[in-house]
């Protein structure tokens, strides 16, 4: 592999410095002017150059999303290694998943990225950026892979001097909801290379990752399956703060990226009421990490009787990493709880799944995207319980844009705490039926 000099790194990341310098001062964005004032001093600095015969392959992969995003993303980086065995892979990954990617068998070098993207800031984006990408420069990257879209990873991805940048693109109408930044989500198309239709894909957010395998390199996948590599310190560490709970185990977990993703903890105690009558030696572990989950513990202890909770229930609330938690679920006979990352990590070490999600049956969803469908349990037995109605103020108007989650309130537990435990615990016995009979897909019940 050619050598990088430090004159060619020096000319690239002046450009970049300078092309930011502008948005700051116009605060406009031009997205052809920003890649026509770069571009060439990429070219002339060499990293357009297609790799030599006998040349090492670089590959990067950038994650900047949540946990339950880089749970769902873990096979492709298997298959990556696979696919490319004598590569050297580096994987850029923001300070929310680090813990779950530290121990990863597939990659030569792990990145941290110090500073999680603003969702409504693309301009500080670009500024992290030009200070951040230029380590990159140092190595030519032939191929670049943004499981996860929006258009400040995307500009990551162009300004580290990758060379073939792949992603997914959005079609015109995918990008009324601002949920990754203020401008449209269709907005980094140009910044990349390889483009894929996103949602245009299987029945899964999983199968959309493995199409950028697919249809980018027309690779055949050979294994679907999700990972989690967690240590035997983690396991023995679950083990320990489980020992005492009698069986079956099951978790309940709370979290969700929003408040919209919430259900009541005061509901969640009526759920445990049930079942532990149902299951006389039923025992409850508390999972989920935050101030808002340690506060939903509170409610939930406030809510049962004291004696149970001391007996049935163990709080491991803020108490134990990405990693301890997913050792903890595999211990587990059952999972229930929120839309969040333990729910994606628990299918993942093939725990059964019993999900509260936000999205009401009558908001029918875009034509490209169904949370319902693209976030269920992955793989594992699994039961979804949603609202049957949006309250009215959530109520799709024609002339309303569209929100992926239904509900409208993206602060508080709004249309999800219309679901009543009674349904919940409907949904739990269908999902133990569900297990018995080893059935391995999703019902939905609202």
């Amino acid at each position: 592999m050619e050598e990088v000099n430090q004159s060619d790194i020096k000319l690239v990341t002046e450009a970049l410095r300078s092309s930011v310098a502008k948005v700051e001062e116009t605060r406009t964005f031009n997205l052809q002017d920003f890649i026509n004032s770069i571009e060439p001093k990429f070219i002339e600095a060499g990293y357009r150059k297609p790799p030599r015969a006998g040349d090492k392959i670089n590959v990067m992969i950038v994650h900047d999303a949540g946990v339950g995003d880089f749970v769902l993303q873990s096979g492709t980086i298997r298959e990556l290694r696979r696919l490319y065995p004598g590569a050297h892979i580096t994987l850029v990954v923001g300070m929310v998943a680090a813990n779950m990617a530290e121990f990863c068998p597939y990659v030569d070098e792990i990145v941290l990225n110090e500073q999680q993207y603003n969702p409504l800031d693309f301009l500080s984006g670009l500024q992290w950026y030009a200070k951040f990408a230029p380590k990159f420069l140092t190595r030519r990257y032939h191929l670049c892979y943004a499981f996860v879209h929006n258009p400040i990873t995307a500009a990551f991805m162009y300004m580290s001097g990758a060379q073939n940048r792949i992603s997914h693109f959005f079609k015109e109408g995918e990008e009324t909801f601002p949920c990754h930044c203020n401008l449209p989500l269709r907005y980094g198309m140009n910044f990349a290379q390889t483009l894929l239709p996103m949602y245009n894909y299987g029945n899964h957010i999983v199968d959309g990752c493995f199409s950028l395998l697919e249809g980018g390199l027309h690779a055949p996948i050979e294994n679907r399956d999700l990972e989690i590599w967690t240590t035997g310190l983690d396991f023995s560490t679950a083990q320990d703060m489980i020992k005492s709970a009698r069986r079956p185990l099951y978790a309940i977990v709370f979290g969700g990226n929003r408040m919209i993703k919430h259900y009541p903890p005061e509901k969640y105690a009526k759920v445990i009421e049930m079942i532990a009558n149902q299951e006389p030696t039923a025992t409850f572990v508390i999972l989920g990490g935050g101030k808002a989950d340690g506060e939903s513990a509170q409610i939930l202890k406030q809510n049962l009787d004291e004696k149970f909770f001391s007996e049935r229930v163990i709080n491991l609330t803020n108490k134990v990493s990405y990693r301890q938690t997913a050792a903890v679920l595999s211990l587990c006979d059952l999972y229930i709880g929120n839309d969040t990352g333990a729910l994606h990590v628990a299918a993942a070490v093939k725990c059964p799944c019993l999900a509260v999600f936000p999205f009401p049956a009558d908001s029918p969803p875009a034509s490209f995207t169904d949370g319902l469908r693209l976030f269920r349990p992955y793989n594992v037995p699994g039961v979804v319980v949603h609202p049957e109605h949006a309250l009215p103020e959530c109520r799709r108007d024609k002339n309303e844009p569209y929100t992926p989650f239904g509900c409208r309130v993206l602060d508080k537990s709004h249309c999800i705490a219309q679901i009543t435990p009674e349904k919940i615990f409907e949904g739990f016995n269908i999902l133990k039926e569900k297990i018995s009979k080893k059935i391995v897909d999703t019902t939905y019940l609202c």
